[in-house]
């Protein structure tokens, strides 16, 4: 069985992975900021438990770290889904807490990769739309796998606004990934992700539906009492989370994708798309708020669903993701409380 290493573990992508990976009949190694972190993976999991084993690592950026773990491991896939969080309010600088931890945990276990990696055929990065475009162009210009996004770290420096910091730090992190391979030529290949919002039901450890994960909170709003009115789309498209785990396992294996970054999922979203699909679900009566007059912008997807094709990606609808979402959250609100 294959044995692959996934980072930040205990976030709401890596959990998809993880379950898609040991569905997929794979061993896998994942990397928690703390042993508490794995504790609490695996009490809430124990189905994973004989599948799944942690390695702690509380700083991804330090020179040498994964050296270790490719020593003790014998790691045949990386899936590299760690990365700085837009919605941790801890992050207030570009440059600490942005740049600096996107670029060189990247480039930290490539090196360590490379020189001890020996099983190891291919490394796959979650990375994201926002190193393509910050949102405020969509409509103006094509989006597609050789689209970059206009901003420098100048800019980010300059405005020091938590958003834009995540949105140049993907794209400098993904550029620093680029140059790496170009320059060592590493033996494994290397595909990076480009999903816009990820949407999908939370199977990662939550304490508080206050504060579950960025985009689930983002659906929560819409039926918590947060809005009256539906509230303005910020970004219109999306992929559901099991569809993304997918697509980063089949990237492992499909040489199509080698060495390539590349968009995937484009479906449409707008807020008023994933109130319609709550309404399916009998719960939420009484608690969704009004239709708005929004006009949805439609992004202009270039090779998306080229690159889709490639994966045999079979995206679900909107209905499925968004009344899972919904569902898996009324359960959380059961168990923890409102």
């Amino acid at each position: 069985m294959p044995t692959t290493l996934v980072t930040g573990a205990n976030g709401f992508v890596a959990a998809h992975i993880i379950d898609a990976l040991i569905s997929s009949g794979h061993d896998i190694v994942g990397s928690v900021r703390a042993a508490t972190k794995g504790k609490e993976i695996l009490d809430l999991h124990p189905e994973w438990a004989s599948k799944l084993k942690f390695v702690p690592v509380a700083d991804y950026t330090k020179a040498g770290v994964w050296d270790e773990v490719f020593h003790e491991h014998d790691v045949d896939y990386v899936i590299h889904s760690a990365a700085p969080l837009l919605d941790d309010e801890r992050n207030t600088d570009f440059e600490r807490d942005f740049l600096k931890p996107g670029v060189d945990s990247a480039l930290e276990i490539l090196k360590s990769a490379t020189k001890y990696g020996k099983s190891l055929k291919a490394i796959v990065v979650t990375g994201s739309i926002n190193a393509v475009t910050t949102g405020q162009d969509v409509g103006e210009r094509v989006y597609d796998s050789n689209a970059w996004l206009p901003l420098a770290i100048k800019d980010a420096i300059e405005v020091q606004n938590p958003y834009i910091s995540y949105c140049v730090s993907k794209a400098e992190a993904e550029k620093a990934i680029w140059k790496y391979v170009e320059d060592e030529k590493p033996a494994y290949s290397v595909s990076v992700l480009l999903p816009a919002l990820i949407f999908g039901p939370p199977i990662q450890p939550i304490k508080s539906v206050k504060k579950m994960n960025y985009s689930t909170d983002r659906l929560y709003e819409l039926f918590n009492g947060t809005f009256e009115v539906v509230p303005p789309t910020s970004f219109p498209s999306y992929i559901d989370v099991r569809d993304l785990a997918t697509a980063h396992i089949k990237s492992l294996t499909t040489p199509e994708v080698f060495n390539k970054r590349f968009l995937v999922g484009g479906l449409s979203y707008s807020t008023t798309i994933a109130v319609n699909s709550f309404k399916s679900v009998p719960e939420l009566k009484g608690r969704l708020p009004k239709e708005n007059d929004e006009v949805a912008k439609v992004p202009l997807f270039g090779d998306v669903h080229d690159w889709n094709e490639k994966l045999d990606l079979k995206l679900r609808s909107a209905d499925e993701t968004f009344g899972d979402t919904a569902r898996r959250v009324l359960e959380l609100e059961k168990q923890l409380g409102v």
